[in-house]
């Protein structure tokens, strides 16, 4: 197992043993771990269902490399996700990331000082809010 594998392991097993949603600075950071806490989905017709993320195909964990615009799911879920990024902006305490893939379109609305992250996804006719918190990786030397 190489080093970033042992971090990312280490982050994830300290994300898991969290209960209250806990989250680190933010600022400076380009590698970021993200974990889903809460999410509802909501159809046209009005019908919402709040649930845990896993219950609606929705990554545990999802790493967000601003420096290469891309969103990953973690080695360790063996999905093998990615998603480009659009669009990133740092403003007032905020990292903005968008994109838009296979008819979704996402946002991600990350305060820097806490790591708190409110994410949407929509499509047509579909959407899904997702509350979590994210940390930064370790830094490869």
């Amino acid at each position: 197992m190489n080093n970033r594998a042992r971090h990312l392991a280490l982050a994830l097993v300290v994300l898991a043993a969290s209960t209250p949603l806990i989250a680190d600075d933010l600022a400076g950071a380009d590698d970021i771990l993200c974990t889903a806490v809460q999410a509802t989905r909501c159809e046209a017709q009005g019908e919402c269902v709040t649930a845990s993320p896993w219950t609606l195909n929705i990554p545990q964990f999802i790493e967000v490399n601003l420096a290469d615009k891309k969103l990953s799911t973690t080695p360790a879920s063996g999905e093998n996700r990615t998603t480009p990024i659009k669009n990133i902006e740092r403003a007032d305490g905020f990292i903005y990331v968008q994109g838009v893939e296979a008819g979704r379109a996402f946002s991600f609305v990350i305060a820097e000082e806490t790591g708190k992250a409110s994410i949407a996804v929509a499509r047509d006719g579909l959407a899904v809010s997702v509350f979590g918190a994210c940390t930064p990786l370790p830094v490869n030397p």
